[in-house]
């Protein structure tokens, strides 16, 4: 056996042995997620290199921790009705697990930071993709890692993460007027302008995520896609809460 096994194949033994899952069933649980390795993998193809690697270590850490968290709730699934003791020890070992993994990369648990750092990759890719004639691959890249969720998204994008990001000084101001690129940019300052609403109550709650919707709309073009394509959540939070008033047009 090599010396040095791959991350995941180590990380689902220490799983294996702290919970008594099968190997191959831990294993299955320590993927980083595919959309933020596509975006890294974008970001460095443009020459953006350090925001590549971090978002990369920011998938692999969210894997690891997500993993022990998954496997506590496989344990839990299995013999809650049966070793309730067993259950237990489980918590207790993969949620630290989980928390330790979390903070030695200078997250806090429970918090939406690793996923801001994941939108901030997102803005610098749409921003770039403003700059080019065609950045539809970097767009649909940013698109990809964005939730589903307007409402988390509210949360996500005015969270700093481990170090403060200021969006507004990031944008590109100008570029080609190619339609793909005007709604790159639109759905890049969407984003940067989403980030500034304070964290108050429920009406800017709302007022971030309309801005989210916006900058999701421009996302959705930027590919080369109809607005809000397959983003069922979006358009129904675009038709209730934003009474289908439309976006800034470009």
């Amino acid at each position: 056996m090599p010396k040095r096994q791959p991350r995941a194949a180590n990380l689902a033994r220490q799983i294996q042995d702290a919970t008594g899952l099968r190997y191959t069933d831990a294993l299955t649980m320590c993927t980083p997620a595919q959309s933020w390795i596509v975006l890294a993998d974008e970001l460095r193809a443009v020459g953006f290199v350090g925001a590549a690697t971090s978002l990369t270590s920011v998938a692999y850490v969210c894997a690891e921790a997500g993993a022990w968290y998954e496997a506590y709730g496989a344990v839990e699934n299995a013999y809650y009705d049966t070793d309730y003791a067993k259950v237990e020890r489980a918590r207790l070992l993969c949620c630290d697990a989980a928390e330790a993994a979390l903070h030695r990369a200078g997250f806090e648990s429970n918090s939406f930071d690793t996923d801001a750092e994941v939108y901030h990759a997102a803005f610098i890719a749409l921003s770039e993709a403003g700059t080019i004639h065609d950045g539809r691959r970097l767009a649909r890249a940013a698109l990809n890692v964005i939730s589903p969720d307007p409402l988390w998204c509210s949360d996500v994008i005015r969270t700093r993460g481990r170090a403060p990001f200021t969006y507004e000084t990031a944008i590109s101001p100008s570029g080609p007027e190619t339609h793909l690129a005007v709604a790159a940019r639109h759905a890049a300052r969407a984003m940067a302008t989403a980030s500034a609403v304070r964290f108050s109550g429920d009406e800017q709650w709302h007022e971030a995520a309309s801005l989210m919707v916006e900058a999701v709309w421009y996302m959705s073009v930027a590919t080369g896609l109809p607005p809000l394509h397959n983003r069922r959540e979006y358009q129904d939070f675009y038709s209730s809460y934003m009474d289908g008033a439309l976006p800034t047009r470009f």
